[in-house]
């Protein structure tokens, strides 16, 4: 690649002995043939793109493939400076009408027709730059700066030549842009570390414990998993935040944005399947990965296109003329249920889109604050910490003062803003503290769930069911104790029928679970029950079935159906709106315990779950009948 560069800049460089100035037509063939050319990972120009555009695009990719190879292709970091300089006295060339390099005569047309400042260029160069001075960042603001210069002046400039500009977008775009940049850094943490690079901030691997030694050894342990989390976790906030954007854009370049954007999530999605082990193996995004997030962005483009027209004109006119946290919380809370949450997320189907939103933000608290007690890499006390500092945060959202979120100082207004952007809060928050406070949850319930955990942490064991029956209150009653605010509910005597739905619900998943639970050293059935029926925790780990089990189980799924009984009172004291998804979720989980019983209570050999089909009917019918 450095030859055919190298040759351009004896031709068209700062040391060439006469170059005349080309004409337009000449100067925009040059950057055509660039532009098709040079190799890149992604198409530079998208077919969907209308074709009068494509010369603006071609000057664009120009100068910045001219700038990358200026820092990148010379060998030496002095001229390489030297270079950048002379190119930023070009770009103020063709600002001033004077320009003779084929690059920027084509580029002055662009900017004329298009309106493009010179700023974005001038962030370009600097970035490149700055390659060349800054090796390793200390903080993420020092990073995020590099960003802003780095890649969030392409996505503007992209925005510019689409006639697409204005400061609502271009919040959004840099969002994307950023969101982007990391995902790509995260992927090249082991590319980036061969040529000297580091773009890991010193502050998070210290806040982790993962040390100079241990970067210089390439280790991947657990203080490198951890700190890898969680800038995935940071690069992912920042590119769902920014997918408002898509719904502002007209059709054909909204696939193009949303494509890019879902392209950085999958990424991401991809570093942690790897077990972010990105020092052994890049992740990579496969030629199969691209067609299917182009049909998904292709659909959802037409999903939009098929909105009534008032739906379209308020997304693109009257949206808030700001990226709106709370947008980005619910999009980041939505993909989270729809990945993990299984058989509930079947039952959300049958909600109207404004409350299945509200409880996807609801699943996500629950999820969240379950995967602090669960992470088996860290040992107890660390997870108690973090449940803790998980529980502070909450807290602070709740009551809108500043929290230290992931590190970071941070404050939750009224309308759910964050008011400072040196780091994220944890992503879930800003949608979670709207549904709290427009359906009037009590705070209790919620902080009850987070009791449940630690009680899990703490090694819950029952003598009597009274016990598993007040833990189930904690981490299932409570739950369904917030649901049925969301729902809507009448009359007072709900709150006790949703805790009993709650308990029938958990009393199912200890039945499912029994065998995995107890290999983790978790046994949630009484000891008065094992004690009665002649069974024992270390049969359960074992997977031994016997007579003794089958009464055991048949006893226990009997306890469990009473609950069902129970929880059919709260169909009556529902609003309308909220009757189909609690018909769906007790099918669903009722559909469980016949299954456990038509298995003969074998909850060992295999998983017991319902097909997906078999929810998605249960959905469907609940959907059917509500309307």
């Amino acid at each position: 690649m450095a030859g055919p560069f190298l040759r351009d800049l004896d031709l068209w460089g700062p040391e060439a002995a006469e170059r005349s100035v080309p004409s337009l037509p000449e100067a925009q063939a040059y950057c055509t043939h660039l532009t098709r050319t040079h190799y890149e990972n992604f198409p530079v120009i998208s077919w969907l793109l209308p074709r009068k555009l494509h010369r603006h695009f071609e000057a664009v990719y120009a100068f910045c493939r001219w700038a990358d190879d200026l820092g990148d292709e010379v060998g030496d970091t002095e001229r390489a400076l030297r270079l950048l300089a002379w190119w930023r006295e070009e770009l103020a060339a063709c600002y001033a009408g004077q320009a003779t390099h084929p690059v920027f005569v084509a580029l002055a047309e662009t900017v004329r027709a298009c309106g493009i400042p010179r700023r974005p260029f001038d962030d370009l160069i600097s970035a490149f730059e700055q390659d060349q001075r800054v090796l390793e960042h200390e903080t993420f603001p020092q990073l995020r700066d590099y960003c802003r210069r780095s890649a969030d002046p392409v996505g503007r400039l992209v925005l510019y030549v689409c006639g697409e500009f204005d400061e609502a977008n271009a919040a959004w775009s840099d969002s994307i842009c950023t969101g982007l940049q990391l995902a790509n850094f995260w992927q090249d943490v082991a590319r980036d570390f061969d040529i000297g690079r580091v773009y890991l901030p010193r502050e998070d691997r210290a806040r982790f414990g993962y040390t100079d030694e241990m970067l210089a050894r390439r280790e991947t342990n657990g203080a490198f998993v951890e700190l890898m989390r969680f800038e995935v976790a940071r690069a992912r906030e920042f590119l769902f935040e920014g997918l408002p954007l898509v719904d502002r854009l007209p059709g054909r370049l909204q696939v193009d944005i949303d494509l890019f954007a879902r392209g950085g999530l999958k990424i991401l999605e991809r570093i942690e399947r790897t077990g972010y082990a990105v020092w052994d193996r890049r992740p990579v995004v496969t030629k199969r990965d691209v067609a299917g997030l182009f049909v998904m962005s292709a659909l959802r483009a037409l999903g939009r296109a098929a909105r009534p027209r008032w739906s379209r004109r308020w997304s693109r006119e009257t949206i808030n003329h700001r990226p709106s946290t709370i947008d980005s919380s619910f999009a980041w809370c939505r993909a989270l249920a729809k990945r993990t949450a299984g058989n509930f997320y079947y039952s959300f189907l049958t909600l109207p889109a404004d409350r299945r939103r509200d409880m996807c933000a609801l699943y996500a608290f629950m999820r969240v604050s379950d995967d602090i007690g669960d992470d088996a890499r860290l040992p107890v006390e660390q997870r108690r910490e973090r449940l803790a500092e998980w529980r502070t945060s909450f807290a602070a959202a709740l009551d809108g003062r500043p929290s230290m979120v992931d590190g970071r100082s941070q404050r939750t207004t009224d309308d759910g803003q964050r008011t400072a952007d040196d780091g994220p809060i944890h992503p879930l928050l800003p949608a979670l503290v709207d549904v709290v406070r427009r359906h009037g949850i009590p705070h209790e319930h919620l902080f009850a769930v987070l009791d449940g955990v630690r009680m899990d942490l703490d090694g819950a064991r029952f003598e009597i069911f009274d016990d598993l029956a007040r833990y189930c209150y904690h981490v299932a009653g409570a739950v369904g104790l917030c649901c049925i605010h969301v729902w809507g509910f009448r009359d007072p005597a709900a709150t006790q029928a949703a805790i009993d739905c709650g308990l029938a619900f958990q009393l199912t998943n200890i039945l499912r679970d029994l065998g995995e639970d107890a290999a983790a050293g978790r046994v949630y059935l009484p000891r008065e029950d094992l004690v009665r029926f002649g069974c024992t925790p270390e049969q359960f780990a074992a997977g031994e079935m016997n007579s003794q089990f089958a009464e055991l189980m048949r006893f226990e799924v009997a306890r469990a159906r009473s609950y069902y009984v129970r929880a059919q009172r709260l169909f009556d004291l529902l609003e309308p709106a909220g009757r189909p998804i609690l018909a769906a979720m007790l099918r669903i989980y009722g559909g469980l315990l016949d299954e456990i019983e038509r298995r003969d209570y074998d909850v060992f050999s295999a998983r017991v779950a319902l097909p997906r089909w078999r929810k998605l009917l249960i959905a469907l019918r609940a959907i059917v009948r509500r309307r």
